[in-house]
C-alpha cells in the first residue's frame, strides 16, 4: 500500500470541556445551563455507564455513583438512593465543589464529597464508585492486586493503592480517596468499593471494568497452583512509557513493582 494513503486519525474526546464553558452563578443562569443540549449530553452518558455497571453486577440495588465536573465551581452527579440501572436524565443533581446542591429535584449522593476531593487531588473530570466483586475479594481482606504482571493492568491502572475504612459519604473518607489518588487513576477503598477518575465518565467506567477483569484473572490463577511471575524491570518501565503516552500520570518516585508477594509467596521475575 502507497503510505501516502496513510492516515493519523486522533483519539477519539469524549470529555466536557469545562474550562471553555460557560460558568453560570445566578438562578437563571444555572436553571439554564443545567437544561442545555451540552449537560443534557453529559447526563445521557451518565446514565449510560449506570446502566453499564449494573449489567456487568459492579452495583445492586441504590450501589455506587458516578459524576462528572462541568465548571469551575460545579458536577453533575447521580442522586442518592437511585438504582444506576435505572437511571434517567431527570434524576440528575448540579452541585457545587463544596457538595452543595443548586438543581435536581433529588437529593444528591452523599458520596459526591468523595468525588470531588478526587477531582481537585488528582485533576479528573470524571468519577465513577461502585462495588465490582472480584476487587471487593481484594479490598475487603485489605489487599491490592499486584503490578508488573499484566501489561493492560499496568497501563490503565498502574499499582493501585489501598486507602484505608472511613464511614462513606465522611469527610474523612474524602480526604482518605484524595491522598491515595496521586498514585493511580483507580483507588480502593478498605472494606467499601473502588473509585475511578478518568477525563470522562465512559473512560472512567472502562477503568473499572480494568480494575475488576483483572482482579478476577488473579484470583483464578490460584487454580492451576503454580507460583505467578512478574514482568522484568525492562518490560514494567515500557508499560510505564505507554501510560505517559496515553496521557496518564506516572509518579516518578514509585518503585518498580507494588508488593513482590501474592497468595503468601514471593513471585518470580521474568528475565526481561
Amino acid at each position: 500500500m502507497d503510505k501516502k494513503l496513510y492516515i493519523n486519525p486522533p483519539l477519539v474526546d469524549r470529555a466536557y470541556d469545562w474550562r471553555r464553558g460557560p460558568q453560570p452563578k445566578t438562578r437563571r443562569e444555572l436553571d439554564k445551563f443545567f437544561n442545555s443540549p451540552a449537560i443534557r449530553k453529559v447526563k445521557k452518558a451518565m446514565c449510560e455507564m449506570g446502566r453499564r455497571i449494573y449489567a456487568r453486577g459492579f452495583t445492586d440495588g441504590n450501589g455506587g455513583n458516578l459524576s462528572v465536573r462541568v465548571g469551575e465551581d460545579l458536577v453533575l452527579c447521580s442522586p442518592t438512593l437511585c438504582c444506576k440501572g435505572f437511571m434517567e436524565e431527570k434524576d440528575i443533581c448540579l452541585v457545587d465543589m463544596n457538595a452543595g446542591q443548586l438543581c435536581g429535584y433529588r437529593p444528591r449522593t452523599s458520596e459526591v464529597k468523595v468525588h470531588i476531593a478526587m477531582m481537585l487531588a488528582a485533576g479528573w473530570d470524571a468519577c465513577v464508585h461502585c462495588h465490582p466483586p472480584h476487587c471487593n475479594a481484594f479490598l475487603f481482606a485489605g489487599q491490592v492486586p499486584p503490578s508488573g504482571i499484566n501489561p493492560e493492568a499496568d497501563i490503565f491502572l498502574n499499582q493501585i493503592p489501598l486507602a484505608p475504612y472511613a464511614t462513606p459519604g465522611s469527610d474523612e473518607v474524602a480526604a482518605s480517596v484524595a491522598a491515595a489518588s496521586k498514585k493511580s487513576n483507580v483507588v480502593f477503598m478498605e472494606n467499601h468499593g473502588i473509585v475511578c477518575g478518568a477525563r470522562d465518565i465512559e473512560e472512567a467506567e472502562w477503568f473499572a471494568e480494568n480494575a475488576d477483569s483483572y482482579c478476577q484473572v488473579l484470583l483464578l490463577s490460584n487454580a492451576h497452583g503454580s507460583k505467578l511471575n512478574q514482568v522484568g524491570p525492562k518490560g514494567v518501565k515500557a508499560f510505564m512509557e505507554i501510560r505517559k503516552s496515553l496521557g496518564l500520570p506516572v509518579d516518578a518516585k514509585q518503585k518498580t513493582y507494588n508488593t513482590r508477594i501474592f497468595n503468601g509467596y514471593k513471585m518470580g521475575v521474568s528475565s526481561k
